[in-house]
């Protein structure tokens, strides 16, 4: 009696728990020719599954996927031959939905899972004009990431690159890899070594891959490497949180093989003023001897409206080639007088895994002279898969 009325309040209880919308019903039946019947049957004849309360397994029977699912459960807490392995591995793919929602921890298959190459992507289509300059270009990326074992992680990338919508594709570079490297732990470091993204707070510094080796303990990060221009670069960062202040310091030496070697120094903070408003700073410091330049980033950003609003002012010398700014679709790596104005950004989710990127530039340069070309517009969406 105790066992009908558990039987029943279990019942009732998923019942209820699961009436709800979902891409698939959890308690469709399964077809009576699926092949997990077959499947099911073999180990039911072993021994290893007791089927139903009578201890038979009615393959004639339709069930539903919940009940199959807890002779899978019930199969994978067994000692099992290869070939029995083999089914419930198959069986626990399967359903492996329906025992999650079940509470029941498949570890074989969670094992399974952390060993096996993650495979994801994104895609961007993006658009940006200004007075003298229309383009539109696309780029797709896939990335490789996986164990070889509980201390060595990798990781790939790669990338079609930049692909012009007017220029011959056949005249572009093709795909090629863009990240490739290891990632380990060893005396209380997480080290990086190879291909790697680097960016230096916000990106204003620094936004781009290099070729060398990182290592990381807490907030402190250090690196040292190549650049894809042959400029070799070292440094390291460091951030903390304040109250209600995220603070990030950065140090960086660039050498580009022409005795010529800059130093740079730079900071940037965030500090949320209310739940909807982050008040935001950048700054860093060029020097390399015979240039000593700044350039300096603050403005609003209001979360919940995905808008930000920045005042960019950058004097001659400290436009960096490696700044985020120069992944814009046209970007400001020839300003070399510097440039300053108002910088307006709006990212929005506009379905699932689907984002709308809209960005306006109005700079000028340091002398009050419009840029090239005038205000600047771009407008991206950007898919992940």
């Amino acid at each position: 009696m105790n066992k009908r009325l558990l039987k029943v309040a279990v019942t009732t209880a998923l019942t209820v728990a699961f009436a709800v919308p979902a891409f698939a019903n959890p308690f469709s039946d399964v077809p009576a020719k699926h092949w997990a019947y077959d499947a099911v049957g073999k180990l039911a004849q072993d021994g290893v599954i007791t089927g139903y309360e009578d201890g038979t397994f009615k393959g004639d029977k339709t069930i539903s996927r919940y009940e199959m699912a807890s002779m899978v459960a019930s199969a994978m807490q067994k000692n099992l031959d290869n070939d029995q392995k083999e089914i419930v591995d198959q069986l626990s793919k399967e359903f492996a939905a329906e025992l999650t929602e079940m509470g029941i921890k498949v570890e074989a298959l969670d094992k399974k899972v952390d060993k096996m190459v993650k495979i994801s992507g994104d895609a961007r289509v993006r658009y940006g004009a200004s007075d003298n300059f229309d383009n539109t270009d696309f780029r797709a990326r896939v990335s490789f990431d996986g164990k070889i074992n509980d201390d060595l992680k990798f990781n790939a990338r790669m990338t079609s690159g930049n692909l012009s919508y007017d220029a011959d594709f056949s005249d572009q570079s093709s795909v090629k890899l863009d990240t490739a490297n290891v990632t380990f732990d060893a005396l209380g470091l997480t080290n990086t070594i190879g291909r790697q993204d680097l960016m230096l707070g916000n990106g204003f510094l620094h936004d781009s891959a290099m070729t060398g080796f990182a290592a990381e303990a807490g907030n402190l990060k250090a690196y040292i490497g190549n650049l894809k221009d042959s400029t070799k670069i070292y440094g390291a960062e460091y951030g903390l949180k304040l109250g209600a202040a995220t603070v990030t310091a950065d140090y960086a030496n660039y050498d580009d093989g022409t005795n010529n070697e800059t130093d740079v120094y730079g900071a940037n903070v965030g500090i949320k003023l209310t739940n909807s408003v982050t008040a935001l700073g950048e700054f860093y410091n060029f020097d390399n001897g015979s240039i000593d330049a700044d350039a300096a980033a603050y403005g609003l950003k209001f979360n919940k409206l995905g808008l930000t609003a920045l005042y960019r002012d950058v004097e001659a010398g400290a436009n960096s080639p490696f700044s985020n700014i120069h992944n814009d679709i046209q970007n400001l790596k020839n300003e070399s007088n510097g440039y300053k104005g108002l910088e307006v950004r709006y990212d929005r989710a506009i379905a699932k895994n689907t984002t709308l990127n809209l960005k306006y530039q109005d700079f000028e340069d340091q002398d009050g002279f419009e840029l090239d070309g005038g205000a600047r517009t771009q407008a991206a969406i950007n898919v992940k898969f």
